[in-house]
């Protein structure tokens, strides 16, 4: 898959709202209809999703009668290498969002385990993904640093070609994360990064400059964002 070479405020895959509101609002309908396309041509919908405040807002705005939600797979992106119950995981994260607002029909939440070696963690993970023959969409946030799941501008991570990868010098702790491949997030028809607020303005200007960054490399069919992140 190769990366276009532009990302201008005038590209047809950047979706631009005057208000973080608007962003959640508009990514909650959009998951809605492609979940809701898939379900009606088979049996599960499979997706993959990151932790993180822009991901949590917006997976407020569904809504529990829409559709079934029982149907949908959501495979994290990426897992914070703490006890299973620690509230740092982004799995207990997704959690708490769908139960709050689709109650205990919101589906299956897979992640990495932590109650063995990480080694063994990482290639169980692996096995998991890499059943899935195409994901139908993976949602991402994105970091003050540009980056996204756990693959930080210009590292190692970013080139694996298997799945999954142990991340041990994450420079938020904890140090040791569970992240996707590059090559892993890519394995999806709709690949969705969401952002907002002040804080983003840097990384949204590299990314539109550098097509090396996380987000280009990653070549989303869809970046959603508001005014604040954008000027």
């Amino acid at each position: 898959m190769a990366i276009k070479e532009s990302f201008s405020e005038t590209d047809s895959r950047l979706k631009l709202f005057a208000t973080e509101s608007e962003v959640f609002q508009f990514t909650a309908k959009y998951l809605t209809e492609i979940i809701e396309t898939t379900v009606n041509a088979r049996e599960d919908c499979n997706v993959i999703i990151a932790g993180g405040r822009s991901i949590t807002k917006s997976l407020e705005y569904l809504s529990p009668m829409s559709i079934d939600w029982r149907r949908v797979n959501w495979f994290l992106a990426d897992e914070r290498c703490v006890a299973k119950d620690d509230l740092q995981r982004n799995d207990l994260q997704i959690r708490q969002v769908l139960q709050k607002t689709l109650g205990n029909t919101y589906g299956n939440v897979t992640s990495s385990r932590t109650d063995k070696s990480l080694e063994e963690a990482v290639k169980e993970y692996a096995t998991r993904i890499d059943q899935v023959n195409m994901f139908d969409f993976c949602l991402l946030g994105m970091g003050d640093d540009g980056h996204i799941a756990s693959l930080l501008p210009g590292h190692r991570a970013l080139k694996v070609s298997d799945s999954c990868y142990l991340v041990s010098d994450s420079p938020n702790p904890p140090s040791q994360r569970i992240t996707l491949s590059m090559s892993a997030l890519r394995n999806t028809k709709n690949r969705i990064v969401v952002t907002a607020g002040a804080t983003k303005k840097q990384a949204v200007l590299e990314f539109r400059n550098d097509p090396q960054t996380p987000v280009r490399i990653f070549d989303p069919s869809l970046v959603v964002l508001d005014h604040g992140a954008s000027k």
